[in-house]
């Protein structure tokens, strides 16, 4: 493509500069990586979202139903154990999973490609073929990281009761333990996906890489990239859901200073849906905005501690430079 240059991965970035490589990335990827997320992950997003919306809407018409008037706790405990309820949850949730599981795998899929065919033409069965051969092993890992968090919250619920029969005063000296230790383990894993796909590593392996490249003196610059990457897409999604919250508001407020619970109707539900949609659609496209910033952090780790860039044009250069200075990340 005339005028198009790769961005070289292989290479240390002080945050800025991996910032700028993260933005830089999706305006020259914009078209075939949203596209390739959009075709693979919308499907089951789509459907997850319709029925999360369609959830909520039900379960707000209800409430304010009982609060109306109109329903009493025998037909609450009718609806919460119908089956109609629970698939509707079922189904959800495994559509949701489905979603987050083909979406993150769409999203590093294309990086790898990128890196291999150092273009920007890229098809979406490209991607596809790749994802199907990534769903089971992010969709394992995925399960694993579920059993793990739930260990590890059990286990680092222990200071927190021993303290508390110490002292009560002493519970929140062990809550800000519990939620350090959180986003200690959280963070220094946060590289696992991508070098699952990038290294062709197993579950366990990926992990362990993960802990060591973060844990490198890294720890603080992977936190500040990821959170601040993250807190954009939070910001963008949250655009297209805030409007369902301040009319929800309006509304609440509207019935109390009435003094009568406005009966809910069912153009209510469409609109509940129509943006709970929005969010789950825009928060499916933003999420390659937090991992293709971890995929630049794994590089730059990698770099910083292994030089497989510098090797690697030592090699096809056949004889190293006179000087080769690393830049020293400061965060």
């Amino acid at each position: 493509m005339e005028g198009f240059r790769a961005i070289e991965f292989q290479q240390t970035r002080d945050f800025s500069r991996k910032l700028n490589a993260t933005f830089e990335f999706l305006r020259q990827n914009f078209k075939p990586l949203f596209k390739s997320i959009l075709i693979i992950a919308g499907p089951s997003t789509l459907v997850g979202s319709l029925m999360v919306g369609s959830l909520i809407g039900d379960l707000m018409n209800f409430t304010q139903a009982m609060q109306a008037g109109g329903a009493n706790a025998e037909n609450g405990s009718d609806y919460f154990l119908s089956v109609s309820f629970w698939l509707q949850m079922i189904l959800m949730f495994v559509f949701l999973t489905v979603s987050f599981v083909v979406g993150l795998a769409a999203i590093n899929a294309y990086l790898v490609l990128y890196d291999k065919k150092k273009s920007n033409e890229i098809d979406v069965n490209e991607v596809w073929q790749q994802v199907q051969k990534m769903f089971w092993p992010y969709l394992g890992t995925s399960v694993l990281f579920f059993v793990l968090f739930i260990l590890a919250y059990l286990v680092l619920l222990i200071p927190i009761i021993v303290l508390g029969d110490v002292s009560p005063f002493l519970i929140f000296f062990g809550f800000i333990f519990f939620i350090g230790a959180i986003f200690f383990l959280l963070f220094s894993s946060s590289l696992t996906y991508f070098i699952q796909t990038y290294e062709k590593k197993n579950f366990i392996d990926s992990l362990v890489r993960s802990f060591r490249l973060v844990n490198n003196g890294k720890w603080w610059s992977t936190f500040g990239l990821t959170m601040l990457l993250y807190l954009i897409m939070s910001t963008v999604s949250s655009i297209f859901i805030m409007p369902y919250y301040v009319v929800t508001m309006i509304n609440s407020l509207h019935s109390i200073n009435s003094g009568t619970m406005i009966e809910p109707s069912s153009a209510w539900k469409i609109w509940t849906v129509v943006f709970f949609t929005l969010y789950y659609m825009t928060n499916m496209l933003m999420a390659a905005l937090p991992n293709v910033g971890i995929a630049f952090q794994y590089f730059n780790l990698v770099e910083l501690k292994e030089a497989k860039g510098l090797l690697g044009q030592i090699e096809n250069l056949g004889q190293a430079p006179a000087e080769s200075k690393r830049p020293e990340e400061h965060y």
